[in-house]
């Protein structure tokens, strides 16, 4: 519901299912970020050096920190989420919900612009 609410298409939904980083929809910087977020999720990224790479070539620290921090954070629900045996709402109910969520593609970008531009003075080392 959030990646529809931000505009992400079905194609873009079905890339992501398959091989995404042969997917002509995404760019090097989104690849990145994809498969950053995979690694966190597979408890791979401590040792994925070709992923951690292709992330410090498309981003700054304050920048890593920020991705690997909203990673984190949906893994932490996720799994207290399948721990606690939490019942989902239906698809049904989260397509009525689909305007009610007020997080629109260009306030997360408003968003992400401040964030950039208060850590252009970090170095990336």
């Amino acid at each position: 519901m959030l990646g529809q609410a931000l505009g992400l298409k079905d194609e873009e939904f079905d890339a992501l299912k398959g091989d995404y980083k042969a997917s002509p929809l995404f760019n090097d910087r989104e690849k990145a970020v994809i498969a950053w977020s995979e690694a966190m999720t597979l408890n791979t990224a401590k040792r994925d050096n070709k992923v951690w790479e292709a992330l410090r070539k498309e981003f700054n620290d304050a920048e890593i920190v920020e991705i690997s921090m909203a990673c984190a954070m949906f893994n932490m629900i996720n799994r207290l989420n399948d721990s606690f045996r939490t019942e989902l709402e239906s698809e049904e109910y989260n397509r009525r919900q689909h305007g009610a969520v007020g997080v629109t593609a260009s306030a997360l970008e408003d968003y992400a612009c401040r964030i950039c531009e208060s850590s252009k003075d970090v170095p990336n080392k």
